[in-house]
């Protein structure tokens, strides 16, 4: 837990909530699962914007500019 002369470290918010009593080595082991959680929401979100992205481009290659000329100028 907090004290003054304790330095808050990464993940302290979520372990003093719900792991009030637990010992210093279940609450090493839980801060590690957090992490663990951490890497892999990041690399889900990475890849849903990766191919959020790779939605918005045209079917005409990678990444090339579709420049057909049966398209109107005014749309």
């Amino acid at each position: 837990m907090n004290t003054p002369s304790h330095k808050p470290r990464p993940g302290d918010l979520i372990l003093n909530r719900y792991m009030l009593n637990a010992t210093e080595a279940e609450r090493e082991d839980a801060r590690e699962n957090l992490k663990r959680l951490a890497r892999v929401l990041m690399r889900i979100e990475a890849r849903l914007a990766r191919e959020w992205y790779e939605y918005q481009i045209r079917e005409s290659g990678a990444g090339a500019v579709d420049s057909r000329g049966d398209v109107s100028p005014h749309l």
